[in-house]
């Protein structure tokens, strides 16, 4: 099933997650057994990641395909204009479809460890939108992008990084998934402004359950995102206590879930970096709330 018709007509929210491809074998072996944990939590679908310059690209598609063929649950994988001319795309597009795969985040990414700036490969594509419309006329994919509440880190201003989602959109982009946010208003003045832009494709927000203090901040660091104050007293009252750290980040995954479905998000992505505890904890609570079926 591919994003058109998941987000189509569903009964209820559409939740989904996010993982990430590890390096080791010990990671993929502590993976095969969250996998069935995130599974039992009913998303409509997850996406799998890929690491910088494609280096975990292979390792990618081996879980979609498992994600897809063994638990029976769509799939969508990654895929980025890093290192990759146009022919190698086709070549990518062609090994994710023999598994069955209808479903391609398609990011620019970052640029590679040593470049100040993002640089395409001869034959390859320097922007998001480019890499859009070569997926779209490949015709046998729907595809995600990326949109960013509190704006790209690189764009000069959030009309600019709207223009820019405009484009994607417009390139044949069905769904757009944003960057993680912890302040829902940054969400939905994003939502009216892309909604004023023309943009008229689902428009999802993703969330990243809390671990820890150090891990938000450094990812919210690397991405932009502002940290509330609020929640930086509530993760310091918990210190250094895994449980306290854990009940706090579920809290806030939940209020802050409730605040975006109570809206009428069409569904959540969730980043849950390969760990099942902490969804398992927010899902039940919205399904407590009956927010959730």
């Amino acid at each position: 099933m591919r994003f058109s018709e998941i987000y189509s007509s569903p009964d209820s929210p559409v939740i989904s997650f996010e993982v990430f491809p590890p390096k080791t074998s010990r990671g993929m072996d502590s993976l095969r057994k969250v996998l069935p944990r995130l599974v039992a939590l009913e998303p409509a679908f997850m996406t799998v990641t890929y690491g910088a310059m494609g280096t975990t690209r292979i390792r990618t598609v081996e879980i979609a395909s498992m994600i897809h063929n063994e638990f029976g649950l769509e799939c969508a994988c990654h895929l980025t204009c890093v290192g990759a001319s146009g022919d190698q795309v086709d070549g990518q597009l062609q090994h994710i479809h023999g598994y069955g795969i209808e479903n391609i985040v398609a990011l620019r990414g970052d640029p590679p460890r040593g470049q100040e700036s993002f640089q395409a490969v001869e034959g390859g594509f320097s922007y998001a939108n480019e890499l859009v419309a070569h997926i779209r006329s490949n015709g046998r994919f729907d595809i995600a992008v990326g949109g960013y509440p509190e704006k790209h880190i690189e764009a000069p201003d959030f009309e600019t990084d709207l223009v820019n989602l405009h484009r994607k959109v417009d390139s044949g982009a069905d769904v757009v998934i944003t960057q993680l946010f912890y302040d829902n208003e940054h969400f939905f003045r994003f939502r009216e402004a892309a909604i004023e832009k023309g943009i008229s494709c689902p428009i999802v927000p993703g969330l990243l359950p809390i671990q820890s203090l150090a891990q938000v901040e450094k990812i919210a660091g690397l991405c932009g995102a502002e940290v509330p104050s609020t929640l930086q007293a509530s993760l310091r009252e918990a210190g250094d206590d895994p449980d306290a750290v854990a009940a706090a980040g579920i809290d806030w995954c939940i209020e802050q879930s409730a605040g975006l479905l109570t809206a009428g998000v069409p569904g959540i992505h969730y980043y849950v970096l390969n760990k099942a505890p902490i969804m398992e904890g927010v899902i039940t609570g919205l399904r407590g709330r009956n927010l959730l079926l």
